[in-house]
């Protein structure tokens, strides 16, 4: 009871400084309903099958972007949309054969999973391309060369796409590709069944691949790839598995950096086609406390960007497992932390599956060079590296984030987060540079959130983009528009909506820094190369007031600014969240309470039935033969015979098999009055008292007389 009563106690305070927090479930500045505006491009409707229209999903995946075209992957097919206008400028189309449908259904897939959904596209020197599909669960790769003359694309070759593209068009992987070494790096997985995830990397010239060790969950276990890219001499990559050091009786999914270095080799046979630089670590993403509440699956992360303290950071979306509190949170990452954690962190042992995982400590000898650095040729390094390495790739210490507390939480009522994409280094009227961070949902919205470096957030707007309540898949911010990418949708919208505000205050209370109010032009105006010199705005993005403004520093609660958006969004929006979520922690509360007064209550009702049970069963000395109860208790005694209403009853009751017992009736001068023995099983049968003997006369009203003593004797 008191430690339910602590756990509750405990629960509550995690909830009260979740509620405190000042980047819980922000409310935006302002309301933007893009559902009808924007360039947009839905996919092309595909040829009917069996009479009925293949319109289930065409799975797009952002491919690869340049300053006028858009690559896309879809159903049997790539397309090269125009940034500009979102139209289609070319077609690839590429569809398995029918041999490998038929081996596909055959497999047990549906006839929607057995397209070639294009995964990886890779744009390499000369004109060439490399697109890989699943190919109806039998991953290809085709490489194209350009023709000037012909201005399109054609097809050089095809091989194996196996561990290259996914199998199956949902599953979630990586690929990144190095043009100085013609080599492609993915995250994903190698056989149909999904059971042999792995990192891998191949040349494309050559077979030649080098992959994790296989069937060690120690290395991967049931990974989820998010993101992969190079950054300096390593490739890195982020996803989420289950974790093997986690201690709880549960199963629990973390947050992982992985790295492997661009110069690996591999090791000596037979370790030549395994990396000798693999090394991963732990993301911490939480909320500080006693007790830190943890968000630890990992689901999108952006690219490397400078920040405005001079250092590398990476921004990441983050939520809670599959619960009744179901939370979202976005931490930023110094890729100078990760880089420390690997190169001096210690290592993370276990000596045994049974032993705990502990710290490699400097005091125990680690071989030199130090393992998963990068040498000059991995083959020559001594087999206890690679052995090292290769068993303990795990770091003990955790990757910090930069903040103590999560730039941006959602709570259990608001929508999940999915994607983020990132402007970098917008330039502010004062000149500072901020990052200003676009966040996807899971039903069809985008989040502007600038990040000012100190731990504040100030959640900008919340923009509708797809009418269905469907989530992003996909972000990419360009130069001056925001690419929004769902499962069959694609819609390009604005950086920024500035000029939606009227007011000098509402400009600024937006803490936009794309947005400044021009006191020229009286206009809330927008800017995304940060061109402000040469005129006069106001602009305040940590404080969001400003006495320029004609009506002074005016703090405005909050700005709906489109009378489109419905009204129940909008409702569901501006109602105070803090209420909602007190709600949630009052009722858990209450269940918690209500639930341990059921178990006292339940446990107190089935103690007082034992001890009942008990005493009907154990009252008797006769019957049991002790003067103890079931739980080593003295009771006071009584004999069968004062029970019965009559003496003919006296042995009423068979007694037990195999018991002996002596009774003696004694008077008070210590003559034997009667004697009778009773063996069970033994085929004797004990005779009844006869009533019609004078000493027994008295008791003909089933009371024996006070000057009789009875007395129990066990043999």
């Amino acid at each position: 009871m008191h430690l339910l009563v602590l756990f509750i106690f405990n629960c509550s305070l995690l909830f009260k400084s979740l509620l405190s927090s000042d980047n819980l479930n922000l409310r935006p500045r302002q309301l933007i309903n893009a559902v009808q505006s924007g360039r947009r491009f839905g996919g092309v409707p595909l040829a009917s099958t069996e009479g009925s229209p293949e319109r289930e999903s065409d799975h797009f995946k952002l491919l690869a972007c340049d300053r006028n075209s858009l690559m896309v992957g879809a159903r049997d097919a790539v397309y090269n949309l125009s940034v500009a206008s979102m139209e289609v400028q070319h077609t690839i189309e590429w569809a398995p054969n029918g041999r490998t449908v038929e081996d596909c259904l055959m497999k047990g897939k549906s006839r929607l999973e057995c397209h070639n959904y294009i995964r990886v596209m890779v744009l390499q020197a000369n004109g060439r391309c490399l697109i890989c599909g699943t190919y109806a669960f039998s991953p290809k790769c085709r490489e194209y060369v350009y023709s000037g003359d012909e201005h399109s694309l054609q097809q050089r070759r095809q091989f194996d796409g196996q561990a290259i593209s996914p199998y199956d068009p949902k599953d979630n992987s990586t690929a990144v590709f190095i043009a100085e070494t013609s080599e492609i790096y993915t995250g994903t997985v190698s056989d149909f069944a999904g059971n042999d995830p792995l990192i891998y990397r191949k040349r494309l010239s050559d077979d030649d691949g080098l992959r994790t060790q296989r069937d060690d969950l120690k290395v991967l276990d049931s990974p989820n790839f998010v993101a992969s890219f190079a950054y300096g001499a390593h490739v890195y990559f982020w996803y989420r598995e289950w974790a093997a050091e986690a201690t709880d009786g549960d199963r629990q999914v973390y947050a992982r950096v992985a790295r492997v270095c661009k110069g690996d080799r591999g090791g000596a046979r037979p370790a030549h086609d395994r990396w000798t630089s693999f090394v991963k670590a732990r993301l911490n993403c939480s909320y500080p406390g006693k007790t830190p509440f943890y968000f630890n699956e990992l689901q999108a992360v952006t690219e490397p960007v400078p920040a405005g303290d001079g250092s590398t950071v990476v921004y990441a979306v983050f939520t809670t497992p599959q619960s009744i509190v179901r939370m979202s949170a976005v931490c930023a990452f110094r890729m100078e932390a990760i880089k420390r954690v690997f190169d001096y962190g210690h290592f993370k042992v276990q000596q045994s599956a049974q032993s705990l995982w502990m710290p490699y400590r400097s005091h125990q000898m680690i071989s030199v060079p130090r393992p998963g650095s990068c040498v000059a040729d991995s083959s020559k390094l001594p087999e206890s590296t690679v052995s090292f390495i290769t068993r303990n790739p795990l770091m003990h210490e955790a990757v910090p984030a930069t903040h103590p507390r999560p730039i941006l939480v959602q709570g259990p009522e608001r929508s999940e987060l999915t994607q983020i994409a990132v402007a970098a280094q917008i330039r502010s009227v004062r000149g500072a540079l901020h990052n200003a961070l676009y966040l996807g949902t899971s039903d069809g919205r985008v989040l502007k959130v600038i990040d000012p470096g100190d731990g504040t957030t100030s959640l900008i707007e919340s923009t509708r983009v797809f009418a269905r309540s469907v989530p992003v898949v996909n972000l990419m911010a360009t130069s001056d528009q925001l690419v929004v990418v769902s499962a069959d949708e694609i819609a390009a919208i604005p950086l920024y909506n500035c000029g939606e505000q009227r007011t000098c205050s509402g400009c600024v209370h937006l803490q936009d820094a794309h947005c400044a109010w021009d006191l020229d032009s009286a206009r809330c105006v927008g800017r995304s190369d940060g061109s402000w010199a040469g005129g006069n705005f106001v602009q305040n993005v940590n404080i969001g007031r400003s006495e320029q403004c004609p009506e002074g520093a005016v703090d405005p609660d909050y700005y709906a600014v489109d009378e489109l958006h419905s009204e129940r969004a909008v409702a569901s929006d501006q109602q105070p969240t803090q209420f909602t979520t007190q709600a949630l922690l009052l009722a858990v509360l209450i269940t918690l309470a209500v639930a341990s007064a059921g178990g006292f209550f339940v446990g107190y009702r089935i103690s007082r039935w034992r001890l009942l049970q008990d005493g009907r069963h154990h009252s008797s000395g006769s019957s049991t033969g002790s003067d103890y109860d079931s739980y080593g208790r003295a009771r006071l005694t009584r004999h069968d015979s004062l029970t019965t209403a009559k003496i003919e009853h006296v042995y009423g009751t068979t007694p037990s098999k195999d018991a002996v017992s002596l009774v003696l009736t004694m008077p008070q001068n210590g003559t034997a009055l009667m004697s009778s023995l009773s063996n069970g099983g033994s085929g004797v049968v004990t005779p009844k008292i006869s009533t019609d003997r004078n000493m027994l006369a008295s008791l003909s009203n089933s009371t024996l007389p006070r000057d009789y003593k009875v007395k129990k004797v066990y043999l």
